[in-house]
């Protein structure tokens, strides 16, 4: 993955967007465990783009991968990240090589 404020968007929102679901499916429990793991997952996503922004890509880079690492559980999720190209796109399965 690129460390570029757009991947660390595009990890984040699908953090966000799963925890939303998690948070649907317990409610109207889990209200605490959203916040905290939104709130991780923001701070993170923020921390990125400031490492971004300062040129420091060892940094980022590791904060990326506490991003990917949040986003883990849902490995088997058809919009997790790394499912998806650098430009964010679903790879294209009429490509040669794609296909299993």
């Amino acid at each position: 993955m690129s460390l570029d404020l757009q991947t660390g968007v595009r990890v984040y929102q699908f953090v966000a967007d799963r925890l939303d679901d998690r948070r649907h499916d317990q409610y109207p429990d889990g209200r605490e465990e959203y916040e905290t793991d939104w709130a991780a997952a923001h701070d993170l996503e923020k921390a990125f783009a400031e490492a971004v922004h300062a040129d420091e890509s060892c940094t980022a880079e590791h904060l990326l991968q506490q991003l990917r690492d949040m986003a883990a559980p849902w490995q088997d999720h058809p919009h997790h990240p790394d499912n998806h190209s650098d430009d964010g796109r679903l790879p294209d399965d009429t490509a040669p090589g794609s296909q299993p």
